[in-house]
Order: C-alpha cells, then sequence, then structure tokens
C-alpha cells in the first residue's frame, strides 16, 4: 500500500510540475496568433505541435535516462556530439530559458504589482520587476519541496480561475465568430506554440525528483501534456468565439497579453480582474518550472554536485538577475521574448536536439531503448524536418 501512495503522489508532482511549466505566458499569446486564423485551424496546429512535442519529450527521457543521475543539456550534448555540441546546446539553452523568463518577467510583474497594490502597497518600474524576482526567487532557492509545494497552489488556483473565466464568458461565445476560417494563417502560429507546449526543461530534474522511474515519468509526461492541451482548447473556443477578431488583432499588433483584451467579453470587472490573477497564476507554475531547470542547468554548467545552501542561492540569482535587468529596461518584450523562444529555442532544444540525441545514442553508440516507433529512422528524419520548418517560419515573419 505505502509503495502504491508513494508512486501515485510521485506521478501527481510530476503531472503538475510539468502543466505547470507549459500553461504560461504562452497561454497569454496562444488565442491571439491562433485566432487569426480561426477556430477550427487554430485547433488543428495545436494537436500538431502537441503530438509533435510529446514525442520529442518521450525522447528526450530516453536520452536522460541513459545519462548519470544530475545530468541535463550539457552533459548529454557533450557525451554524445562533443564539445561543439555542448558549446551550442548550452547556448541554445541559455537563449531559451533567459528569453522565457524575461517574457515571463515583463507579464507577471505588472500583474503581481496589481495584487499588492489591492493591500495597499505600491510599487511601479523597476521596482515591481525587483519585487517578482525576490519573491519567486526565494522560493526557488529554498528547493525542489518549496517548488513543488507552491506549483500545486497555484496550479489548482489557475485551473480555478480558469473556471470562473470559462463560465462567466462563455455564454458570449459567438458561433460565426468560431466558423470563421483562414487555413494559411494557422502556420505563423507554431513559434509561439512552441512555447505553449515547452516543458522538456523540467525532464532531467524531474528524473532525479521521481527516483528514475521510468513508468511514473512517461505516464506524467502524458497526463501533464494532456491537461494543458484540453485547456489550450477551450481557452481557444472562448477567445476566439468571444471576443471580436479586430480586437484581437490589434492585441496581436500591440504586442500586449490576451488579458488587455478581455474587457470586451463581458465588459465585467471582476471578469477582468478574475482573468488578471489567471494570468498571474499561469505565470507563477512556469516561473517555478522555468528557474528550476535553470539552477539544474547551471550547477551542471559549473560542476556544481549538491545544490544545495549557499550554492543554490548563487545559482538562483543568476537564474534571476538577467531577465530582471532585460525586463526592467524594456517592459514591453512580452510579445517579441515569446515568439523568438519558440521559433529558435524551442524549435532547436526541444526538436532538433532530442531528435539528434536519440539518433546518436540509438545508431552510433548502439545504446538499447523500447522505443522503437519513436525511434525508427524515418520518423526521427520527419520529425526533424518539422522542427526546421518551425524555424523557417520564424525567420520568415523577423523579416
Amino acid at each position: 500500500m505505502m509503495n502504491r501512495q508513494i508512486s501515485f503522489s510521485r506521478i501527481l508532482s510530476g503531472t503538475f510540475l510539468i502543466a505547470g511549466t507549459m500553461v504560461g505566458a504562452g497561454m497569454l499569446g496562444l488565442p491571439l496568433v491562433t485566432g487569426v486564423s480561426g477556430f477550427v485551424p487554430g485547433i488543428i496546429i495545436t494537436l500538431i505541435v502537441w503530438l509533435f512535442m510529446y514525442a520529442t519529450g518521450l525522447l528526450f527521457l530516453e536520452v536522460t535516462l541513459w545519462m548519470p543521475d544530475g545530468s541535463n543539456v550539457l552533459s548529454m550534448s557533450g557525451r554524445f556530439f562533443g564539445k561543439g555540441g555542448r558549446l551550442l546546446s548550452g547556448g541554445m539553452f541559455i537563449f531559451l530559458y533567459y528569453c522565457l523568463m524575461v517574457a515571463y518577467f515583463a507579464a507577471g510583474a505588472p500583474l503581481l504589482a496589481d495584487a499588492l497594490r489591492m493591500i495597499g502597497l505600491s510599487f511601479s518600474g523597476w521596482e515591481m520587476f525587483l519585487i517578482f524576482g525576490i519573491v519567486f526567487g526565494t522560493i526557488v532557492a529554498i528547493g525542489p519541496k518549496s517548488i513543488d509545494r507552491v506549483n500545486i497552489i497555484m496550479s489548482v488556483a489557475m485551473v480555478g480561475s480558469w473556471l470562473v473565466l470559462i463560465g462567466s464568458g462563455s455564454s458570449e461565445v459567438k458561433i460565426e465568430q468560431l466558423s470563421y476560417v483562414k487555413w494559411p494563417a494557422m502556420m505563423f502560429a507554431m513559434p509561439v506554440l512552441f512555447s505553449a507546449f515547452g516543458f522538456h526543461n523540467v525532464i532531467p530534474s524531474l528524473c532525479t525528483y521521481l527516483k528514475r522511474d521510468r513508468r511514473a515519468l512517461r505516464i506524467s509526461i502524458f497526463w501533464g501534456s494532456i491537461l494543458p492541451l484540453c485547456v489550450y482548447i477551450v481557452w481557444q473556443w472562448l477567445i476566439i468565439g468571444a471576443i471580436p477578431r479586430e480586437v484581437i488583432a490589434e492585441t496581436l499588433e500591440a504586442g500586449t497579453p490576451v488579458t488587455a483584451a478581455f474587457q470586451s467579453v463581458t465588459g465585467e470587472a471582476y471578469f477582468v480582474a478574475v482573468g488578471r490573477f489567471f494570468a498571474f497564476f499561469a505565470i507563477v507554475t512556469s516561473v517555478l518550472g522555468v528557474a528550476f531547470s535553470m539552477v539544474d542547468f547551471l550547477g551542471d554548467g559549473f560542476r556544481v554536485p549538491h545544490r544545495k545552501g549557499w550554492k543554490r542561492i548563487g545559482l538562483t540569482v543568476l537564474t534571476f538577475t538577467p531577465p530582471f535587468f532585460l525586463a526592467a529596461l524594456n517592459p514591453g518584450i512580452f510579445s517579441t521574448a515569446l515568439g523568438v523562444a519558440g521559433g529558435f529555442g524551442e524549435a532547436f532544444l526541444n526538436g532538433l536536439l532530442p531528435i539528434g540525441l536519440m539518433w546518436s545514442g540509438k545508431y552510433v553508440w548502439k545504446l538499447k531503448t523500447d522505443l522503437k516507433v519513436l525511434g525508427n529512422r524515418y520518423l526521427l528524419t520527419l520529425l526533424g524536418l518539422y522542427a526546421f520548418l518551425v524555424i523557417a517560419i520564424e525567420i520568415a515573419q523577423l523579416v
């Protein structure tokens, strides 16, 4: 009985950590980019990206389990691709997750400032970014158990506020808005969708936390990615069906999160307030997941085997300081940081890298794996071509 309870607890913790990592700032931009193409095309491209990210997540898990406990992207790339691969992967990891942290700071700090203002504390400018960094940096610095507990609380609060939003706004959904389609535009939603479905960064940390239990890890990855998929589908149904297309286009053009368009749904102040709380909880869960993996990544890079005490505090400061400065200097960087993170960082680290590592491990190093379908040469090639397509689309959008 005790073993079953422990196993269920591990699976639940892993599921919430993965789901919390995925449902974050990408949620605030997702219905804006899919709304341009319409509901049906948006859902189709959402399912395609989920399937791709789920597949590469399983590939990355398998590679992680080939490595010693505590290994991260640097160790994996160094083993299978040598020093050049280690440097490239390390640089892309830092680029991606600092971009995401910048986006989280830019969107989350103003929301925290609004919440603190309700209890009489007023912060603005660089101060609100500093407070945001101190509050959540402290949680990360304390350790994995602190992150896990806060993440579960925030995940439950996020789901609760999401349900309130759906219940309050569902009556505003209009069939004629859901029936609009613009098929070619759905391709340009893929970079942001890559950011929305990114969870691979927590897999090495999760392997350690779940004691390398392969079954628990795979179940956690499946349900941890399915939950956000369901949330995203219903979320797009609400936003695309309730907010006029011109408002969605204006919000996307302004580079602001979807919460800026909530006023046009019901006109009720409470709906806007709940929307802000939802956005805050979604961002916090992602901050905790990304920062959790960043601390382990930096510890791996600086060869810090025991990431506790002052050493963990130092790694946490390195994780939070650059995003603080970049967001404080450019508060409107949210959309840019999110798009670039998905189109380049996610496509490489969560797409091309797991594919390349699996190919090298299985076909060059001859390591054993039970992923017979996903490990097939032809399927790996197809997945790789898709990742290159997303990178090409992001380049086209920037140009």
